[in-house]
């Protein structure tokens, strides 16, 4: 079933659905009845902080546009597993959990607005994202390229308030949380947003010249940037609304870890091998950017580095980012680097059925996690 262009977030999810297999015992209605919900306020939030941003100034609405173009239309991936758990433990998927998921989406939202500004990237899920818009505005407003410099400078520089108006907006609304769990979620919410930060801070300096991540720094670095905010805060904010079991959390963060670790890797074999078609954003930046990835780490054990450490060090135009990927791919990389997250799904599954997990929760999971290599394969 192919994804219109058009399609709302909720087919979208239908057909993310339909790719992963059929979930065992559940039927998906009420969760994408949920879902449907949390675009709906996800929609809402947008709209108000526009009118806000308008109110103030009718040009600066145009930040709240860019916000709403970058926040809708995805898989509403974080949203979706938390309204997993707390469907499979019986927890009730309402309002208060729902205020809560869009302030996850937001996080995400604010996260990739100013990911995209450090990797100097313009497009996201191909087309422009809010750093793009703003250089393409101030390309009509003087006549200039879109990539000139100062209309790229100054577009990121906007970007970047884009983005912590959309954070402003996640602590707005986690502090609506239930009072009963209002002090956990808040608790979770900053521990994500420090956990992102740190992650970020270490992707950027891993890169430096002279610097080089042992396997265990690139762990720790894709753990923090990625698992925490995207896997492990989801899962545990389900099972606070639900009541899971505490041993059941446990597990949860266990699988989290290793969820977490499984998509960078996916996500850093699209980063330097997908068309961009595909990925829909900029290729090649992380290469570009000396980024130290999953397929270098993995690179680094082949016996072409040598060779790919040499192209590295030289000028990355487009010319040298076409012969470093042959000689990534040449090198077999790209296959440890995906046999590594094979084996961290296969993990992650294990530790959510080793405590007896509710079927229809492990089911997902295991879909989920299959749904995202077969992406990178």
């Amino acid at each position: 079933m192919a994804v219109s262009e058009g399609a709302s977030t909720v087919e979208r999810f239908m057909v993310f659905n339909d790719g992963m297999g059929t979930l065992a015992d559940t039927d998906p209605a009420l969760l994408r009845a949920w879902l449907s919900d949390v675009e709906s306020e996800l929609a809402t939030v947008l709209r108000d902080l526009t009118d806000r941003l308008g109110a103030m100034h009718a040009d600066a609405s145009v930040m709240g546009e860019a916000l709403s173009r970058a926040a809708l239309g995805g898989k509403l991936l974080r949203p979706r597993l938390m309204g997993e758990v707390v469907d499979a433990y019986g927890g009730p998927l309402d309002h208060e959990a729902c205020r809560v998921s869009v302030a996850l989406e937001l996080l995400h939202t604010t996260l990739v607005v100013h990911d995209d500004v450090i990797d100097d990237d313009l497009t996201r899920r191909g087309r422009p994202n809010v750093a793009g818009e703003f250089a393409a505005l101030h390309a009509r407003r003087s006549g200039q390229r879109i990539d000139h410099s100062a209309g790229r400078s100054d577009a990121k520089g906007i970007a970047v308030i884009a983005g912590d108006l959309a954070l402003a907006s996640v602590f707005r609304l986690v502090h609506r949380a239930p009072l009963a769990v209002r002090d956990e979620v808040c608790q979770l919410m900053d521990d994500a947003l420090v956990a992102s930060a740190v992650g970020e801070y270490l992707d950027v300096v891993h890169s430096w010249p002279g610097v080089r991540p042992s396997d265990a720094d690139m762990r720790s670095a894709a753990h923090l940037k990625t698992a925490v905010y995207s896997f492990e805060t989801p899962l545990v904010l389900g099972a606070l609304f639900a009541d899971a079991p505490a041993e059941h959390v446990v597990a949860l963060r266990d699988a989290a870890c290793n969820m977490g670790e499984a998509y960078q890797i996916a996500d850093d074999v699209l980063g330097a091998f997908a068309h961009d078609t595909v990925l829909g954003r900029e290729i090649a930046s992380d290469l570009e950017n000396h980024r130290e990835t999953a397929v270098i780490t993995a690179a680094r054990k082949t016996a072409n580095w040598p060779r790919i450490e040499a192209l590295r060090s030289g000028t990355l135009n487009v010319h040298g980012i076409a012969q470093l990927r042959r000689e990534l791919l040449s090198s077999g990389a790209r296959e440890l680097a995906m046999t590594r997250a094979e084996a961290l799904v296969t993990s992650a599954s294990a530790s959510l059925d080793e405590v007896g997990v509710p079927t229809r929760l492990s089911a997902a999971m295991r879909d989920l996690m299959e749904s995202m290599l077969e992406r990178a394969r």
